[in-house]
């Protein structure tokens, strides 16, 4: 008897049994994660007092550093708010083991108070200097003189010479990109006997590269402005008429007027310079995993950082062209040895080191995706090595403040399927290294990756932003 006899035709037939079994297989196996997740969760977060502090978002999310002054020398997303120096209460000499681009040295010169920062980025290291290094008259007399002069000075020196980067002359338009050498050399001319007022010239020249250039940060890395993003694709601008929108119809003028603007800001800014206490202040282009060698024995009140985020997100590569341009690295393998030498936040990190993580961080990676992308990119070796790496940080932070406070801004994550505490992990190993006492004060809610958002709804709570604080 046919199908169409028998009433039933290709659309109705019956699924087949084993079909069935996979399916309700796979369901009970999503429904036990979730159960294991939450489980798990719940009794992390039963181990420590979790007070809520909204009030605190403003500070640890701190934009702010787009336009305040000094702080606003050098785009750098990633800051929180040197007002957390009073929100805390961090005392008179504070330990920042990952200053950035510096709020809390520059916040702790404004109140009087002396800091110590340390960054791996030099590019950020670089930038905390100079904030730090206030100008004399006569100096900033000089880099006033180079303003005024600026177009002639550019246009009276040859080139300097192209960095080694291999993307080096698709991240600027050919005569964007002639003006950015030309004015590299004019700096290293007009200021060579004059140290602190290159180096204020040259942060200016830094700020401007990705204003002027055909890329922009985004992500983990940087894009083009060649291409124009629409609903989940990127697609090709018009040759000729992206430029003309962005650059207008004289490249030369648009870049003058850029570096122009910078430099004319900071000089403006400078006048923060006449208060405060900026002698004493220390930055250091270095390790954190070498803390205890920067501060030789030093004791502070109060330790505050923000580690990268256990985010994959490599920030070497979004400063690359600041980094080569800047001669920060002359080769590749100078990139790799930073990266190589980082906190292992993302995966161009040196996963291959030892790493002995907190057993309850095996038991949530137990219950990952093995089908996901981030499973298969490496992503459980990963958090094993970042949380190892904390607790060499934190390990040398205990001994900088025998009687204060260690604070910590962390942000949780969520990797196929499963949320990582990081704040409450953060505090497990703050225990376990020599600190007495820990609590966590929740700021703000982060959210859930579009591709995590199904998986892990009705765990929105535990995704937030913490400020970890141990003594």
């Amino acid at each position: 008897m046919s199908l169409a006899a028998n009433g039933m035709n290709d659309h109705t037939a019956a699924p087949c049994p084993k079909e069935i079994d996979q399916n309700e297989k796979a369901e009970i196996e999503g429904h036990r994660r979730r159960g294991s997740l939450k489980k798990i969760l719940k009794e992390l977060d039963e181990l420590f007092l979790i007070e809520q502090r909204f009030d605190l978002a403003p500070y640890v999310h701190w934009k702010g550093n787009s336009v305040a002054p000094m702080h606003r020398w050098f785009r750098y997303r990633e800051a929180y708010s040197p007002e957390l120096i009073d929100k805390l209460e961090l005392g008179c000499r504070i330990l920042d083991p990952f200053c950035g681009c510096g709020s809390i040295p520059i916040g702790a010169a404004t109140r009087g108070k002396k800091a110590v920062g340390i960054d791996l980025n030099p590019i950020a290291a670089f930038s905390t200097k100079v904030k730090l290094t206030p100008l004399n008259e006569s100096s900033i007399k000089n880099v006033k003189s180079f303003l005024e002069e600026l177009p002639k000075n550019i246009f009276s020196h040859d080139r300097w010479p192209q960095p080694e980067l291999s993307i080096a002359t698709k991240v600027f338009e050919p005569r964007v990109l002639d003006m950015v050498l030309r004015s590299r050399a004019a700096i290293e001319f007009c200021f060579s006997n004059n140290t602190d007022a290159r180096d204020f010239v040259f942060l200016a020249w830094l700020s401007i590269l990705e204003t002027v250039g055909s890329y922009y940060k985004e992500g983990n890395g940087i894009k083009y402005r060649n291409k124009r993003r629409k609903k989940g694709k990127y697609e090709d601008r018009v040759d000729g008429e992206w430029q003309l929108a962005r650059f207008g119809s004289d490249q030369e003028k648009f870049f003058i007027d850029a570096f122009s603007k910078q430099l004319s800001m900071m000089i403006e800014d400078s006048a923060l310079w006449e208060s405060g206490s900026w002698e004493g202040q220390k930055v250091i282009g270095g390790s954190a995993f070498n803390l205890s060698d920067f501060t030789r024995g030093d004791n502070f009140d109060s330790v505050i950082f923000s580690p990268p985020y256990a985010n994959r997100f490599d920030y070497f590569e979004s400063f690359k062209v600041e980094l080569w341009f800047g001669n920060f690295v002359k080769s590749y393998a100078d990139l790799g040895s930073l990266r190589k030498a980082s906190m292992r936040s993302h995966l161009n990190a040196d996963l291959k080191r030892p790493a002995t993580p907190p057993e309850s961080l095996e038991d949530l990676i137990a219950l990952m995706d093995q089908e996901a992308s981030s499973w298969r990119m490496g992503v459980p070796d990963l958090m094993r090595g970042y949380f190892h790496d904390l607790g060499i940080v934190l390990r040398q932070c205990r001994a900088a403040v025998p009687k204060g406070k260690c604070h910590i801004v962390v942000g949780n994550s969520a990797f196929a399927g499963v949320i990582i505490p990081t704040d409450v992990l953060t505090a497990i190993i703050g225990l376990k290294v020599g600190f007495k006492k820990a609590k966590i004060l929740e700021t703000r809610h982060l959210t859930v990756a579009p591709q995590q958002r199904n998986l892990l709804k009705g765990f929105e709570s535990y995704m937030r932003e913490s400020i970890v604080v141990l003594e």
